[in-house]
């Protein structure tokens, strides 16, 4: 959580949204606009969302905010709905780095710049996890597993943000795993707990359920710095690999939205992240706070986008027509 100053700014912009609501010349003409989250229901992201905008709508949003799910093509298929949607407040998109890897991979014509960026809310670290048979515990012990005649398979789905994570620290380290490609969350962890393949990412909510009951390795976690929840797993700074990772969730209004109704939308998700049931559920999800607003967050996936896609050409995964 920020601290108290921000929270009593955080609270003052909450009763200014609620007894102003949009800025003057950027009235949404709508009673309730449609979050569009580009998964299903039940997701993590689909349920951090909802909590955000319950909390929007207890503080007196105007216009109040509805979770409308829309998946589809890993998300493609309501990110392009939303892209399409009138720039007039009415229609917002939940995004994640998704976003960007659905562009590079030519499975979706939109990226970031054909949205208008609002915030940055949550950031979700992950954790490099390693069966329990790997003949390593530790990163650099894992590097130079990978570079040793048998190598270190690393389970991921080709061209999401898992793949990333260990295509990042390949850049980084000039070590290459053996990629083994499945079709999602579920398969690559059990793949792991198995002993199908020696290494792969999983969310932090679920490392701390596993490693502590030895059904899994913790080699690294991708933060800045250590989890109190996992306190003795390192970071990757720590053992030698300058990179921090993690799932990024924020939201988006159609290209050519006014200024105001970008800085409307920051103010009241800025105010919701501090409720303290979004809180519980931060925590819960292995979350944490992660605002970043307007031009900010603009600049963030500016910077993201061009390593990304630096690393995704050099690994021959980047088909955008641009």
């Amino acid at each position: 959580m920020r601290s108290a100053t921000t929270l009593l700014a955080a609270s003052l912009l909450a009763f200014c949204a609620t007894a102003a609501g949009p800025a003057a010349g950027a009235e949404p003409p709508c009673l309730a606009a449609r979050l569009i989250v580009p998964w299903g229901a039940g997701s993590g992201t689909d349920l951090i969302f909802r909590a955000l905008a319950d909390a929007a709508n207890r503080a007196g949003a105007k216009p109040r905010l509805e979770v409308v799910n829309i998946s589809g093509e890993e998300g493609v298929r309501g990110t392009e709905i939303a892209a399409r949607a009138r720039p007039d407040g009415c229609t917002l998109l939940a995004v994640h780095q998704s976003l960007m890897t659905s562009y590079m991979a030519g499975m979706s014509s939109v990226n970031w710049d054909d949205l208008t960026p609002v915030a940055r809310l949550t950031r979700t670290p992950m954790v490099v996890g390693a069966r329990t048979g790997a003949p390593f515990s530790t990163l650099p012990e894992m590097l130079g597993a990978a570079g040793s005649a048998d190598g270190v398979s690393a389970a991921s789905t080709e061209g999401l943000a898992s793949h990333f994570l260990f295509l990042l620290i390949e850049d980084r380290t000039k070590v290459a795993f053996r990629h083994v490609f499945m079709e999602g969350t579920r398969q690559r962890l059990s793949a792991l707990l198995n002993g199908t393949v020696d290494v792969g990412e999983i969310n932090l909510a679920l490392a701390r359920r596993l490693v502590p009951e030895g059904l899994l390795k913790a080699v690294a976690i991708t933060a800045p710095a250590r989890a109190n929840e996992l306190p003795e797993v390192p970071t990757l700074r720590e053992q030698g690999v300058d990179l921090a990772f993690a799932i990024d969730r924020g939201a988006m209004l159609p290209k050519g939205a006014k200024p105001e109704l970008a800085q409307h939308y920051a103010k009241l998700f800025e105010a919701a992240l501090d409720a303290p049931d979004v809180q519980a559920l931060l925590k819960q999800h292995g979350t944490s706070d992660g605002f970043l607003a307007l031009k900010a967050y603009a600049g963030y996936w500016q910077d993201s986008f061009a390593e990304w896609r630096r690393v995704a050409k050099a690994a021959g995964l980047y088909k955008a027509a641009d």
